[in-house]
């Protein structure tokens, strides 16, 4: 007679917890397996992460795909995050990741309804639904995300979107300050001073500045303190909006900062749309390539200055500067960013051997310690 060393029921799950505990990934694979297949998607979860690590037998992505899939069908929410995450590295694309972020979200995972909210935005697998956006970013802020509620502000600060939005996008920002999140208090406080959403408090204004300044915004600190210097009377918002990496309309560009009247991407992004009008005459200028640091400011509907401030040959800075000063302008910003144009991989070499001549000015030496890494002496 043949002994059936199976287990079932309790002494099955026994022997997972027991297996799992001494590390013997190989003997905790089959009572897993088993556990999984009553429906319970915690230890779907331990049997995908096996497979898909490799932990007590080779690699198997498929069988990772399956557990995983059994995990969140058993309301395991992390098992529908993992899903997800190999949709989105091929393991199905992203329809199915958006299918799994979204079963995550409705298991109260915040942070999928994140994701599944930046998904719908970027109509990434799925056609751009703002209104249903919202609704994942702020599911995702009461959650506890605090992007959620910033992410949710945005879009609702849209000037598309009827006027009591505005008021909703006050409420997304204030939650976000009370996340701890300094672009949401600096929302909130701009709205405050401007009576956008609700009427023009300054005082509120200047405690929701004060805030933000506590949470390393600088613009919060100095504009905190206009306002008490002003006696509360409304003052002039000059706002830093950056982004160390924005692509717009074709252009890309680096480490870029404006100081303007208005803060968020959006705003940050009508500007940038603007310059990128010039990526044309920008090619023109280094067909071959280039990343070139520029500054420019714009007022009253024209482009006042634009100048190269990076060390180039003098005909490469003069056509950069000819290209900018020929932008069509509506925004009033001061800007600076790193210009990439030209080539694609061109502009992409330009740009490290721009990195390495800064760090030599600076008297940075970066020593190469393995293939992917670079140590600084």
């Amino acid at each position: 007679m043949v002994k059936d060393d199976k287990c079932s029921g309790a002494r099955c799950v026994e022997k997972a917890e027991a297996a799992m505990y001494y590390r013997d990934f190989a003997a905790a694979r089959e009572p897993l397996s088993i556990v999984c297949k009553g429906g319970d998607g915690f230890q779907c979860f331990r049997l995908a992460e096996l497979y898909k690590n490799g932990q007590g037998g080779p690699v198997d992505l498929e069988q990772a795909v399956a557990a995983y899939e059994a995990s969140c069908k058993g309301k395991y929410g992390e098992g529908c995050e993992r899903r997800a995450d190999l949709a989105r590295e091929g393991h199905g694309g992203p329809e199915v990741e958006l299918e799994f972020t979204s079963k995550a979200c409705e298991l109260e995972r915040p942070v999928a309804c994140v994701r599944a909210g930046e998904q719908v935005l970027a109509a990434r697998g799925v056609e751009r639904d703002d209104i249903k956006a919202i609704e994942l970013f702020q599911k995702g802020c009461r959650g506890g995300e605090t992007i959620g509620c910033t992410h949710a502000g945005d879009l609702m600060s849209d000037p598309k979107h009827p006027p009591e939005f505005k008021n909703r996008a006050l409420t997304a920002y204030v939650n976000g300050c009370v996340g701890h999140s300094g672009y949401g208090c600096m929302k909130a406080a701009i709205a405050f001073h401007e009576g956008i959403g609700t009427p023009r408090d300054t005082q509120r204004a200047k405690v929701h500045f004060e805030k933000a300044c506590q949470f390393a915004e600088p613009d919060g600190c100095r504009l905190a303190e206009a306002l008490t210097a002003s006696n509360l009377e409304p003052v002039a918002l000059a706002l830093t909006n950056k982004a160390k990496e924005l692509s717009q309309d074709g252009l890309e560009l680096r480490a870029v900062s404006c100081r303007m009247s208005r803060l968020g991407p959006q705003a940050l992004g009508e500007v940038i749309g603007e310059v990128a009008d010039a990526k044309p005459a920008l090619d023109a200028c280094a067909k071959e390539g280039a990343a070139v640091g520029v500054t420019w400011e714009a007022a009253d509907g024209r482009m006042r200055a634009a100048k190269v401030s990076d060390k180039v040959p003098p005909k490469l800075a003069k056509c950069v500067v000819a290209a900018l000063r020929k932008v069509e302008v509506t925004s009033d910003a001061a800007c600076e960013a790193v210009l990439l144009f030209g080539d694609a991989e061109g502009a992409i070499k330009a740009l490290a051997d721009r990195q390495v001549r800064l760090d030599a000015e600076r008297g940075i030496v970066r020593k190469k310690v393995s293939s992917e890494d670079d140590a600084v002496e």
